[in-house]
């Protein structure tokens, strides 16, 4: 029996939207519990989890941090048998995408931004604490005008498109494209001039394509019930590594933070 397919996060979550992208593109099935953006966050606390990003997955009753290893799970045992295809340089892509996610993250508007969550993502991205933030817009899109425009013009290689891979989504387009998208739509450096689909036709045109994630949205409690009900299925290390270079030994507290 298949076990239910939850995720966690809320619509303006970067990262919940490329992990809802993932599963709409792999064939999966899924259903979402919205959650707030910022702690705390009931349902989860009442799951005892008390990580403080968003998106999580879980998967019955195994619940899933770190959207890494969430694309990990989803392609290795929930995706479609050829739903997708990857390549060896998949995980480039992937950082490449999470590079151009920080690069736009100067659009935000800080006079639209709760204190709460400025003060409670600071330690993540240290750049919306710039005394500065305000005055970072122009040169953030000057930065994704170049960056934009190299991808258009040397990513976007088959005639057939209208994905940089083809005609079929993969996923490398995947981990390019829901940054690309979050810029220009969720962020609105599509109404910039020089940003919009006179500039990037291809971009835009690959995004538009992107299927639409329309899941189930389950309330606090029916998560709840449904994930307590479900079963353990996730198979991996069960103790801390042999030769774990840190010493940890089992059943020791961490608590897991930013080097930036």
């Amino acid at each position: 029996m298949s076990q239910p397919i939850i995720s966690f996060d809320y619509d303006g979550s970067p990262y919940g939207q490329k992990i809802k992208l993932l599963l709409t593109a792999a064939g999966v099935n899924f259903q979402k519990c919205d959650q707030p953006r910022i702690l705390p966050r009931p349902d989860l606390a009442a799951l005892g989890i008390t990580y403080r990003r968003i998106p999580l997955l879980a998967v019955g009753k195994d619940v899933y941090a770190d959207t890494s290893i969430i694309i990990d799970v989803i392609m290795s045992s929930l995706a479609k048998n050829g739903a997708l295809a990857t390549s060896p340089a998949d995980k480039a892509f992937e950082v490449m995408g999470n590079t151009i996610f920080r690069e736009v993250l100067g659009l935000l508007d800080p006079d639209v931004l709760p204190k709460e969550f400025i003060q409670d993502r600071k330690t993540i991205f240290p750049v919306i604490a710039r005394p500065d933030f305000k005055t970072m817009r122009p040169s953030t899109v000057a930065q994704i005008q170049s960056r934009y425009k190299q991808i258009e013009d040397t990513f976007f290689t088959t005639p057939s498109g209208p994905f940089p891979s083809g005609d079929k989504l993969s996923l490398s387009d995947i981990h390019i494209l829901w940054s690309l998208r979050w810029g220009l739509t969720t962020l609105g450096a599509g109404k910039e001039p020089g940003c919009g689909k006179d500039a990037f036709p291809k971009i835009w045109k690959a995004i538009e394509s992107l299927p639409e994630p329309k899941p189930e949205i389950l309330s606090s409690e029916k998560t709840i019930e449904i994930i307590k009900k479900s079963g353990y299925s996730a198979k991996g290390p069960t103790s801390v590594e042999k030769d774990d270079p840190l010493g940890f030994k089992e059943g020791t507290v961490l608590s897991v933070e930013s080097s930036e």
